[in-house]
C-alpha cells in the first residue's frame, strides 16, 4: 500500500512541478536571437540554472514555443543547454540528456538575452539587451522601449499568464 501511495504521489508532484511553456513571437522585420535561462528561483542563489542558446534566429513574423530543455524540437531549437548545478559546476548536457527532465520540473524561465540581425546584413545598432529576471533576486524587466538615450528599435514586452511566459518583440 506505502507503494501506491508512494507512485500516486510522484506521480501528482511530477504534473504539478512539470516545466512551464516559453512562447517567443518576433513581430519586427528583423531576425530574433535567443539565448534563454531558466532557474530555480526560489532560492538565493537560483541553482540549478540552465542556459541555451537557439541554432538560428526567429525569423521576422516567426513564433517558437519551448516546452522545456529535454528533447525540444521546436525550430529553432536549442541543441545544448550549460546547466549549473553550484559555483563552479557547469557541464554541458544536450538536449537528449535525460538529466535535463528533473531539472526542468525544479526551474522555469528566468530570462533572454536576445538580439536582432537584419535579414540583408544591415548593421542594428541598440539591438542587443536582457529581459526577465536578469539575476537571483534582482527585480523583474518586464518592458523594453526605446529612449532618446537608447532609441532602441524594438519594443519588447516579458509576462507570465496561466502559467506561462511570454516575450513578444515588436518593431518600434
Amino acid at each position: 500500500m506505502k507503494k501506491i501511495l508512494f507512485s500516486i504521489f510522484a506521480i501528482y508532484t511530477l504534473q504539478l512541478s512539470a516545466q512551464k511553456t516559453i512562447n517567443i513571437f518576433n513581430n519586427t522585420k528583423y531576425n530574433l536571437h535567443n539565448a534563454l535561462m531558466g532557474a530555480d528561483q526560489t532560492n538565493s542563489n537560483c541553482y540549478p540554472s540552465l542556459f541555451g542558446v537557439s541554432n538560428t534566429p526567429v525569423p521576422s513574423g516567426g513564433a517558437v514555443s519551448y516546452t522545456g530543455y529535454y528533447n525540444n524540437s521546436p525550430n529553432p531549437s536549442i541543441p545544448t543547454w550549460s546547466v549549473t548545478l553550484a559555483v563552479n559546476n557547469v557541464t554541458n548536457m544536450p538536449t537528449n540528456s535525460p538529466v535535463l527532465t528533473p531539472l526542468g520540473m525544479s526551474t522555469d524561465w528566468m530570462m533572454n538575452k536576445f538580439f536582432l540581425s537584419d535579414p540583408n546584413g544591415a548593421t542594428i545598432p541598440y539591438n542587443n539587451e536582457t529581459i526577465g529576471t536578469i539575476g537571483c533576486g534582482l527585480p523583474i524587466i518586464t518592458e523594453i522601449h526605446p529612449t532618446s538615450s537608447i532609441p532602441y528599435p524594438f519594443n519588447a514586452f516579458w509576462f507570465v499568464v496561466g502559467g506561462q511566459t511570454y516575450f513578444n518583440i515588436e518593431d518600434k
